[in-house]
């Protein structure tokens, strides 16, 4: 099959070879997936530029795409949605946090209508009270949100054989993993079950993507970073990214996961180090267990002492 919608001039086509170095000869199984699933693929009208490629490849169950800013994280994700939209019962489900981030310019449901509004007259059909895209097969891509502790029951009783988070950061570990409740098919399905995220280091789920992707080798991580899209005007958004400040700076550009900012109740600077501390009047020890459920941080202790004069050790 041919592409018969065309790319955006802002997206432009990088040539197929280019592609092909992306993969070794290992994964000469995973560059055909793509060449078929992709490529040939008439609602996906850009071909993914390297880092994109490897990503949609990927024959694991679970894989985290991005790290800095304008990567191309949300076109690979919608792209990996669309992958198999021509297989009568496969279903899709990409997520945001809330529905405004879904409806923003260039986010998730705006790529998805610039690239399948041509097709409307051709057997595929939107949708709008249920934000979902239906095609000639029967396969169904939806785009949904969860804004609030509840809103992941929403999706009960649902079967996707795709998941797809932008902005994983943003998200509850909770309500990440409930989701794989809904991961699934029948049997006879020659469809692949895939849950993909993509995000950037920051927000309120750094802690546990973190862990969960960048520290634990046994996942699959594909980092992108601004040089990998290829389309991108580099100069002026670095001259963007320069505004911000060092934390968030090194956390867009870069995908730096170490770098946090500094504590709010203390600052280092307070405190002198002394080789023995002679404050011994009043001594008490705590411990933080980090039980919180689903993860939490390391387990903590600290002795503090105090003498007469209120001057405290720690």
């Amino acid at each position: 099959m041919s592409h018969q919608a065309q790319p955006s001039e802002a997206y432009e086509r990088p040539p197929n070879k280019r592609l092909s170095r992306a993969f070794s000869p290992v994964t000469k199984q995973a560059w055909n997936f793509v060449q078929a699933t992709v490529l040939q693929n008439p609602y996906i009208p850009l071909t993914p530029y390297p880092k994109q490629a490897a990503f949609l490849g990927l024959p694991t169950k679970e894989a985290f795409y991005g790290g800095a800013s304008f990567g191309g994280k949300s076109y690979a994700l919608l792209m990996a949605a669309l992958q198999f939209v021509q297989v009568p019962g496969y279903s899709a489900l990409l997520l945001r946090k809330t529905f405004a981030d879904l409806a923003q310019p260039k986010a998730l449901m705006s790529i998805a209508q610039e690239w399948l509004s041509p097709f409307l007259d051709k057997g595929v059909s939107w949708n709008v009270q249920q934000h979902r895209w239906t095609f000639p097969s029967g396969a169904m891509v939806t785009f949904g949100y969860l804004d609030g502790p509840m809103d992941k029951y929403r999706y009960q009783g649902s079967g996707y054989q795709y998941i797809g988070w932008d902005e994983l950061t943003q998200f509850d570990e909770s309500d990440y993993r409930y989701l794989f409740g809904w991961l699934r098919k029948t049997q006879g399905v020659d469809i692949p079950l895939r849950m993909r995220a993509a995000g950037n280091p920051g927000g309120k789920g750094h802690d546990w993507v973190k862990r969960r992707f960048i520290d634990d080798k046994s996942r699959i991580f594909v980092p992108a970073r601004l040089e990998d899209n290829l389309s991108a005007d580099k100069k002026s958004y670095e001259q963007s990214l320069n505004e911000l400040d060092p934390v968030t700076h090194r956390q867009l550009r870069w995908g730096d996961w170490q770098i946090r900012p500094s504590g709010n109740l203390f600052k280092r600077e307070w405190f002198p180090i002394v080789e023995t501390s002679t404050v011994r009047s009043v001594c008490c020890r705590f411990w933080d267990l980090a039980v919180t459920e689903g993860g939490g941080d390391w387990t903590v202790g600290a002795l503090i002492s105090r003498d007469s004069d209120g001057l405290f050790a720690v």
